[in-house]
């Protein structure tokens, strides 16, 4: 993909939503993550996107948490306007040390969540294993994701030094489950099922 090629897809999303927001990236991820009609977790709320499409696609119902209780309200309010607030629950919580038990969920899903802790991303993976019952997803930017959301999408932000390695990632995983990549346009998505000793 050429930097023209992805300025052309970005500014076909920003035009499609006024702002961008990739839900196809979201509903494909769910989608290779197989959680129809599944109780999930969803790291990192974010402004609800996620959760909302796992609930209204996919007829889930949805834990989201996150440290900020802005994006806690922003989620809550997005998830009302689409009419399933009723099938999301929103907890401030730290994805450090999340406050459920083993095995609470059906599927932990992290959508580009696990950069904003990049030292820690592993401590992350490891509380997404220990409250998930079979399988865990995570999605993060590649390297055309990253430039595309540092050059195009938020220059505001530097995604290039929050950036976690794919290999490196893919390795901790592998540590812990058995482990499927899939490899989109600007992001990579890594479906693990649990090994039976972590079960």
């Amino acid at each position: 993909m050429t930097n023209k090629n992805i300025e052309e897809y970005v500014k076909d999303l920003i035009q499609k939503y006024d702002y961008y927001d990739p839900v196809k990236d979201r509903i494909e991820a769910l989608r290779i993550a197989n959680i129809k009609n599944k109780n999930i977790l969803d790291i990192g709320a974010g402004k609800g996107y996620l959760a909302i499409l796992a609930a209204k696609n996919f007829n889930c119902n949805v834990t989201t948490i996150d440290i900020s209780k802005e994006k806690i309200k922003i989620a809550k309010e997005n998830a009302k306007k689409e009419g399933v607030l009723d099938k999301i629950k929103f907890k401030l919580n730290n994805a450090l040390n999340i406050s459920f038990k083993d095995n609470s969920f059906d599927a932990v899903i992290s959508f580009n969540a696990l950069h904003h802790n990049k030292n820690d991303y592993e401590k992350i993976i490891m509380e997404m294993i220990r409250v998930a019952k079979n399988n865990i997803a995570v999605t993060e930017l590649n390297g055309l994701g990253v430039k595309a959301f540092d050059e195009y999408i938020h220059p505001e932000s530097n995604h290039k030094d929050m950036a976690i390695d794919l290999s490196e990632l893919e390795g901790v995983l592998n540590k812990y489950c058995k482990v499927k990549r899939f490899d989109r346009k600007l992001m990579t998505t890594f479906i693990c099922e649990k090994d039976k000793k972590n079960k």
